[in-house]
């Protein structure tokens, strides 16, 4: 079996300046893929192309955890109190409210952002809203 922080490293790569696009590789719908990447289940998140429409989903459904609860639970995937590498997990930030991203080595979070590539930072923990175990 690969080694989840070698998978990881090459999800990275992939990313690293590819432009963000909206449903297909948002703060939501990168993770799952990757999820779907390392556990070889497809996430079932509704569809949605373009920032009103993934906020307006985020709304009927209460929140961005809301809709990952639903999604993560039906592939077997739950919550766990301490992020591990390669993680999946939603934190608040200041800026964009809640995002969706993977956790990396060291505690830090990576998650997509216009225009293009991933962001990375180290989310303190009254930020970190909710995690799911990819192991």
């Amino acid at each position: 079996m690969t080694d989840i922080s070698e998978m990881l490293k090459a999800y990275l790569a992939e990313a690293e300046d590819a432009p963000m696009v909206w449903g297909e590789s948002d703060c939501s719908t990168w993770p799952a893929k990757w999820v779907e990447r390392v556990r070889g289940v497809s996430v079932p998140l509704p569809a949605w192309s373009s920032r009103e429409e993934a906020h307006a989903l985020m709304r009927d459904t209460g929140s961005l955890v809301s809709l990952w609860d639903e999604a993560l639970s039906e592939c077997g995937i739950y919550e766990t109190a301490v992020p591990s590498i390669g993680d999946v997990g939603v934190i608040l930030s200041h800026a964009h409210g809640e995002a969706g991203g993977i956790f990396i080595d060291g505690g830090y979070f990576a998650w997509r952002a216009e225009p293009t590539g991933y962001r990375i930072l180290r989310p303190r923990q009254n930020t970190i809203v909710k995690v799911w175990s990819i192991q």
